[in-house]
């Protein structure tokens, strides 16, 4: 609690007269500061005898005495409502930039004009609308948890001014992943961060065209929070192409700052790692290498000696979207020669290469990096019942395993790699389809063997929804302590939290549209898409959910290769075993890191 000077004893009527004049006398044209005006020249009035019952400044001007406060209501003041006025006083102030680049709307002759939403937006709404980003997405490294996300915008907002694009951005942000969840009455929550998007939008631009401003860290902070809000309010395509817009912006920003702006400072190196993990997921979902190379963009880790798991699976993204784009132009129009053949069997032999290099470096994750199998859930459990028609996309969880992890940036590097590895094994049956011609690629050794990969993938991206969508917190009879670890800024936890639900959409869209995946597990997918849409506010999540596709089936008829049994419109593939029969194994065969090393083989950690 602040000083805020002797509490003066007059009546309310003094006190009241004495107010006005220091208004009167901050007005442009009187002395600038009134306070200092009113100590060295104090009006007669301002002084009140405190006469009792009335007193004689009242009584002289003929006024009526209002009394006196109370001993204890001088001595303990309640400052909230003159909290609230200043609060809103300064929130209109830093609005006042915004309202004059929007067009006022012009009053109806018949209805009073409507009031600006900026300045009627209470100090309560503004504040929760902060907390809530900030306790959602704001995940900061701990002593158990040596890693973050978005952590770098706690210094950058702290220091960023209220006016500032990078504020705006902000803003816009925590407003339209508010409104996402949860109403506000008389204010339109959407209308209000579309606003603030616009201004930031405005801001940026002219950022971008100051040869000072361009490359700052507040810059390039501001353009990841736009990409942000695109994922947060995306109703419609469009909105994606808005999202790597901004990507393709903030590749540009890094370029111009250089290799030496990313390890000047921390802030600088976070933000670099922060735009990589953009270039990742562009390069994953289009199918394009990543610009200006993978080594390039691991530039900041060094020799790469000691990598954290997070950037070691960078590493391996990179590599894999390169491979994927070169495998991609080899395969079209070409023709078959021994030389196309072998060049071919030498990308095949890459391809396999580089997923045992991810499962190697899995394996080698220490303990505390690790998952663990907390539960299994049978199918009566789970609330289906056998033999008769079950809706799997109202399940909060698939029957089979649930597993936990130390924290859910841990979580996210995990199905990560294991989204690479959906990726590379589809990759090589397609190779192994193009290589085989005219023959049946199903029948393959490459093919069983990427078979099991992607199965017993998909199997441990679902083990991991429970988690990252809060099924934890519900059971803490079963789970210990462990549901009290959060690394948010503020808040508790809760049973949803925005950011693993963000991060596990990708993933799930990988299991949704993979050829491998059992019908129960994409009713049930496409379920949990739908709930991280409606309930958690990621609106980007319903704009995947409605792709309609299926890898590798979908690119092996691309390239002519599909054998006369076509297995996407059959349902089915030649050799996989019963889904009601999968599942059961899948429930009674235990899946943990240490049993991953198997068989003489090295199934999907």
């Amino acid at each position: 609690m602040v000083y805020g000077g002797k509490p003066s004893r007059g009546c309310r009527t003094c006190r009241a007269r004495r107010i006005k004049v220091r208004r009167a006398l901050a007005r442009p044209g009187f002395f600038p500061c009134a306070d200092d005006w009113l100590t060295h020249f104090p009006p007669p009035f301002s002084q009140c005898d405190e006469g009792k019952p009335t007193c004689k400044q009242c009584a002289k001007s003929k006024r009526e005495c209002a009394g006196y406060r109370n001993e204890f209501e001088i001595v303990h003041r309640d400052q909230t409502k003159s909290t609230v006025r200043r609060m809103t006083k300064a929130l209109n102030k830093s609005r006042s930039t915004t309202t004059s680049t929007l067009p006022s709307p012009r009053p109806s002759p018949t209805r009073q004009q409507t009031p600006d939403p900026i300045a009627t937006l209470t100090v309560p709404l503004a504040q929760r609308a902060i907390c809530y980003f900030a306790s959602n997405f704001l995940y900061v490294p701990l002593g158990h948890m040596p890693h973050g996300h978005m952590d770098y915008l706690v210094p950058l907002i702290d220091c960023a001014p209220p006016d500032s694009a990078l504020r705006s951005a902000f803003n816009a942000c925590a407003i339209a992943a508010l409104g996402n969840r949860e109403k506000a009455n008389n204010v339109n929550l959407t209308n209000l961060s579309l606003r603030e998007h616009t201004v930031a939008l405005a801001k940026t631009h002219a950022a971008l065209g100051n040869p000072a401003t361009a490359s700052s860290d507040a810059t390039l902070a501001t353009v990841l929070l736009l990409g942000l809000y695109e994922s947060i309010t995306a109703i419609k395509e469009s909105r994606m192409l808005a999202w790597r817009s901004h990507v393709d912006g903030a590749i540009q920003i890094v370029k111009l700052r250089g290799r030496e702006q990313m390890r000047s400072t921390k802030t600088g190196t976070l933000l670099f790692q922060a735009v990589r993990h953009q270039v990742l997921g562009r390069a994953l979902t289009s199918g394009t290498p990543p610009p200006l190379g993978s080594d390039w963009w691991m530039d900041d880790i060094g020799d790469g000696s000691h990598l954290l798991p997070g950037a070691a699976m960078h590493r391996f993204a990179l590599r894999a979207s390169e491979l994927r784009a070169e495998a991609a132009a080899l395969l079209n129009g070409i023709t078959r020669t021994v030389e196309n053949i072998a060049l071919m069997q030498n990308m095949a032999h890459r391809v396999y290469l580089l997923d045992q290099e991810i499962a190697s470096c899995l394996l080698a994750l220490p303990p505390n990096l690790r998952f663990k199998t907390l539960c299994w859930l049978s199918y009566e459990e789970v609330g289906l019942s056998p033999g008769r028609p079950n809706n799997y996309s109202k399940l909060e969880v698939f029957p089979g395993r649930v597993d936990m992890y130390p924290d859910f940036v841990t979580a996210r590097t995990w199905n990560t790699a294991r989204t690479i590895r959906l990726v590379l094994a589809s990759l090589g049956i397609r190779l192994a389809a193009w290589l085989n011609m005219p023959a049946d690629y199903r029948t393959t050794a490459e093919y069983a063997r990427s078979k099991a990969i992607c199965e017993d993938t998909i199997a441990d991206v679902i083990a991991s929804v429970p988690y990252h969508l809060g099924w934890h917190t519900k059971q803490p009879g079963l789970f210990g302590n462990d549901t009290d670890r959060s690394g948010f800024v503020c808040g508790h936890e809760d049973a949803i939290k925005a950011l693993p639900a963000w991060f596990l959409v990708w993933a799930l869209t990988c299991v949704k549209n993979h050829d491998m995946a059992t019908d129960e597990q994409r009713i049930w997918v496409k379920g949990r898409l739908r709930y991280i849409a409606d309930h958690v506010g990621m609106k980007y999540a319903n704009l995947v959910n409605d792709l309609e596709l299926r890898f590798p089936s979908m690119f092996i008829r691309q390239d002519g290769t599909m054998p006369s049994a076509d297995p996407l419109r059959a349902g089915t593939f030649k050799g996989r075993p019963d889904p009601v029969s999968a599942k059961r194994t899948a429930v009674t065969t235990p899946r943990t890191p240490e049993s991953m090393v198997s068989g003489g083989r090295r199934p999907s950690p």
